[in-house]
């Protein structure tokens, strides 16, 4: 019976693998055609920068989805549910965040990459960062649930359950800033619309580096106390 949920697990999460491969494909495809001269060439290429950023993104969330196989080798249903929940979301993610990155990158380079046309008015951007942020709170909410599921469960490896945590910690943290972004794109005035749920969407790195140093220390404490009553 275990090795059949150890390999039903596999097949899980080979399928969710295969999604995200999948939003990488459709970050491209949904990106330009083909070029067929030097100005189409020139435009695809111009649109490296937010292909990448939006790649990170993608990759940010796959990162996380991996290391639920690294540390629990089963599932049951409802970790299924909610990976499968992951694989929609992710799919309709790709949509939203690929332009937004895009207009973010036209809007910083000073016009000099694409994107323009692509979010012009106040709300075009409202409703951007509003389906942008809804996407990324449902994702990030969703990765909180099965983190803080599979960690009910217990780990016999205290590591792993550390780590575990550090993650939930993570996201979190995402949860939090995701839905203070949503309320300023839903709620914030027009001449700001622009620019503030964007620019909230900057404190999670601040937040998941503060969340790690402290996960550091209490990892060295944790060693330090093993040591001294061994």
């Amino acid at each position: 019976a275990m090795a059949e949920r150890s390999e039903m697990a596999r097949r899980l999460d080979a399928f969710v693998d295969a999604a995200f491969a999948f939003a990488v494909t459709l970050l491209i495809v949904g990106g330009s055609d083909i070029p067929t001269d030097f100005d189409a060439l020139r435009t695809a290429l111009g649109r490296v920068p937010s292909f990448a950023a939006s790649f990170a993104l993608i990759c940010m969330f796959w990162l996380g989805y991996r290391d639920v196989g690294r540390l629990w080798s089963e599932r049951d249903a409802l970790s299924t549910t909610l990976s499968l929940g992951i694989v929609f979301l992710v799919l309709v993610y790709v949509f939203p965040l690929r332009i937004m990155v895009e207009s973010a990158f036209h809007a910083l380079s000073g016009g000099r990459l694409p994107g323009q046309g692509l979010a012009g008015s106040a709300a075009d951007m409202r409703f951007l960062y509003t389906s942008y942020g809804l996407g990324f709170l449902l994702l990030a909410s969703l990765f909180a649930s099965l983190y803080a599921h599979h960690l009910r469960k217990g780990h016999p490896d205290g590591k792993a359950l550390s780590d575990g945590r550090a993650w939930l910690a993570n996201w979190l943290i995402m949860t939090g800033v995701a839905t203070v972004s949503l309320v300023a794109a839903l709620f914030a005035p027009g001449p700001i619309i622009g620019w503030l749920p964007g620019v909230i969407y900057m404190l999670i790195p601040l937040g998941i580096g503060i969340s790690e140093y402290r996960h550091i220390v209490e990892a060295r404490r944790a060693a330090t106390a093993d040591a001294s009553t061994a």
